[in-house]
């Protein structure tokens, strides 16, 4: 299992946040969102592959599971709209959190990508670039702001 600490790292690295709280709220939503599509063993499964502190947005995401879309499109906007990011933004951040999840458990990849309908394969692909420039700051969208604990907003 990767370590919060090294996950958080990875994610701020790769989509150039400086700030490890964005990427830790980067990190909450995505969860959130990918588990509120999963069924209760994957999502049991996913837990078990995150670190503790990321577990609150998976819980987040169960709660939230009943009103969750299919679509691949519904789940990146489910990460974007917090984010106030982009759509390809959203698949940039949530492909760099998915593959830092299970760059070293591929029963756990294995598992999610049989349970998930084939348009989210692309998630479990390593993302090529950062898209375009939407802060000053970093290449990566801002960070989302009035977040629930587990990274997603109950307003949204």
């Amino acid at each position: 299992m990767i370590s919060h600490q090294h996950l958080v790292e990875e994610v701020a690295s790769r989509t150039h946040l400086d700030d490890t709280e964005a990427a830790d709220a980067a990190v909450h939503l995505v969860l959130a969102a990918l588990s509120s599509r999963l069924d209760p063993p994957r999502r049991e499964h996913l837990r078990k592959a995150v670190p503790a502190h990321e577990r609150p947005a998976l819980r987040y995401g169960a709660d939230a599971a009943d009103d969750a879309a299919a679509s691949l499109d519904d789940l990146l906007a489910d990460v974007a709209r917090p984010a106030g990011a982009t759509p390809e933004q959203a698949l940039f951040l949530a492909q760099t959190v998915v593959c830092r999840i299970t760059a070293e458990d591929t029963d756990l990849a294995e598992d999610l990508l049989r349970a998930l309908p084939d348009e989210f394969g692309t998630l479990f692909e390593e993302p090529d670039r950062v898209p375009g420039r939407t802060d000053r700051a970093t290449d990566a969208p801002p960070t989302a702001h009035g977040q629930h604990e587990g990274g997603a907003r109950r307003d949204e």
